[in-house]
């Protein structure tokens, strides 16, 4: 139901299990994954699979309720709010010591907001600290406080959660030494239920449990990531019970064959698959014109790209907000697949077909390029059905497929491309201004040079109150207009699928789980049935 951040799982396959070995309850857990994180340490995590494991490890100073998302304590215990909203008091757990046996402090927790706000660090979290937090003081061993240069309702799910570090392991690093420090690749010192023991690059990452957890020693005695090449690695894995879960995509579920005691299981996400179109007129001027931008999503059968891209593992993107989201509700615009009106809005805006079908105007074709990401066959199959199905309203796309480091670095450095295919991964927190605020042109994720001030205006309003009820009312309102501007094309929303043997025992799992292991030193593996 979307909205609902705790859906009941939709089971696909459920076969009886093969009893699991008291040895795969001693090795404890096994997650396994075709991808190896690029590093633990919070300072530089930016990908989905290094901020995961690296929450293993470090604990921020709140963590998420995995069943409503909301902000409880971690390693504060509670925290005080100013009347005005900028002033966030952090009263700081007693008795926590790193993996090391050092204790826990707010110099600790200052030392890491100072690094990550500090431009010499190269921190990926940077910019995004900067526009919000104005400063970091400690108050005295156990409290700290953070003020923020304006109210950010969404500060505590977003920016309280980022992993502490500690500042007598890497207080002696210079600023500019830390993004090539071993400190998160070959060693880690944190607070977290787990304590990194050896990680075999391109092969896996061991962790054991720490036993002084402040929260109880997990209940299983290690965990491991492994890194698997081949889905047949994968399935023999689950049959026999040396890998106990792992996330795929659409297209690797399709092709891994039923298991004896394996489950797969989707949830809504937070991921919104998206077309991004070039609005800066100094790069490109032919989506200045609301008409095209309209034809061009009126011209697209999302459904069918959804069914035949990801099956059942999807759903056509009518809104802004993501599935799991608490945001997420009715769209208040629709663009029903009507290719007769898109031809008819490119007829108006005087694009004309030539004799080859493409349309032209003034001498001009209407035709662009689409940047992509090759290598991802989801990302690839999207673009070509896109083409064929704007070349049928009589647009010329011109596919541009690249490596995900060159699709990364044009859509968000360079701003390189006229429309860009990509997946923006949502903040559990329905804040994006990351997407449509004005603010976002250079440093965000502000792809095409959106701008809005009507949304620019009520951004800044909907994270400038608490009210849960006020801030839907506000989303709503931003998705609105958006919607109306088509500044982007929205795809599909899709799933998160986790394939797990019937031997992992996890409270609650859902997309946020998944995301940031919440409550993972709860997890365990059932040793017989």
């Amino acid at each position: 139901m979307p909205g609902s951040a705790a859906q009941s799982p939709s089971p696909r396959v459920v076969i009886p299990a093969t009893p699991a070995t008291s040895a795969s309850v001693e090795r404890g857990i096994v997650e396994a994954g075709f991808e190896e994180p690029r590093t633990l340490n919070p300072l530089f995590v930016a990908d989905p699979l290094s901020d995961a494991l690296s929450r293993l490890v470090f604990d921020g100073l709140v963590s998420l309720d995995p069943t409503s998302g909301e902000p409880v304590p971690a390693l504060a215990t509670s925290w005080d709010v100013s009347d005005d909203g900028t002033t966030y008091t952090f009263h700081l757990r007693e008795n926590v010591r790193w993996h090391d046996g050092q204790p826990f402090t707010a110099s600790d927790v200052a030392f890491t907001y100072t690094r990550l706000l500090d431009p010499a660090v190269r921190s990926p979290r940077y910019s995004r600290l900067a526009e919000r937090v104005k400063s970091v003081d400690i108050i005295d061993s156990q409290t700290v406080r953070i003020t923020l240069i304006r109210p950010d309702a969404s500060f505590l799910s977003t920016l309280a959660t980022i992993g502490i570090v500690p500042e007598h392991v890497l207080g002696t690093v210079l600023p500019q030494q830390l993004v090539t420090d071993p400190f998160g690749l070959s060693s880690a010192v944190g607070t977290g239920p787990f304590i990194l023991t050896q990680w075999l690059r391109g092969v896996s990452l061991t962790f054991r449990a720490n036993p002084d957890y402040y929260r109880g020693a997990p209940t299983i005695p290690h965990y491991t990531y492994r890194v698997v090449s081949t889905l047949d690695d994968l399935a023999r894995g689950l049959q026999d019970g040396t890998i106990d879960w792992v996330t795929l995509d659409p297209a690797q579920v399709s092709q891994l064959p039923a298991l004896d005691g394996v489950t797969v299981e989707r949830y809504p996400g937070y991921e919104l698959v998206l077309v991004a179109l070039q609005l800066d007129p100094a790069k490109n001027k032919l989506f200045t014109d609301l008409r095209v931008r309209k034809a061009l999503l009126l011209g697209i059968d999302r459904a069918a790209i959804v069914e035949k891209v990801w099956g059942e593992w999807a759903r056509v993107a009518e809104t802004l907000q993501p599935p799991a989201s608490w945001a997420a509700g009715e769209p208040p615009v629709r663009y029903p697949y009507d290719p007769a009106e898109a031809q008819r809005l490119l007829e108006e805006a005087g694009w004309v077909l030539g004799d080859d079908g493409v349309r032209v105007r003034q001498g001009q074709r209407l035709q662009f390029g689409l940047l992509a990401t090759g290598s991802d066959p989801s990302r690839r199959a999207v673009a070509e059905l896109l083409q064929q199905q704007w070349r049928a309203i009589g647009v010329d796309v011109q596919l541009d497929l690249a490596s995900w480091g060159e699709v990364r670095r044009r859509a968000t450095q360079e701003r390189d491309f006229d429309a860009l295919l990509i997946g923006v991964l949502w903040d559990v927190d329905p804040d994006q201004s990351s997407v449509w605020s004005s603010d976002s042109f250079f440093d965000g994720l502000n792809f095409g040079h959106y701008l809005s001030p009507d949304v620019d205006r009520l951004l800044v309003e909907a994270v400038g109150t608490t009210d849960r009820a006020r801030r839907i009312e506000l989303y709503r309102a931003i998705e609105q207009q958006v919607l109306s501007d088509l500044p982007v094309l929205p795809i599909a929303f899709p799933d998160v699928i986790v394939v797990r043997s019937e031997r992992l025992q996890v409270p609650a799992m859902n997309a946020l789980v998944v995301r940031t292991r919440a409550g993972v030193e709860q997890w365990q593996v059932r040793a017989d049935r």
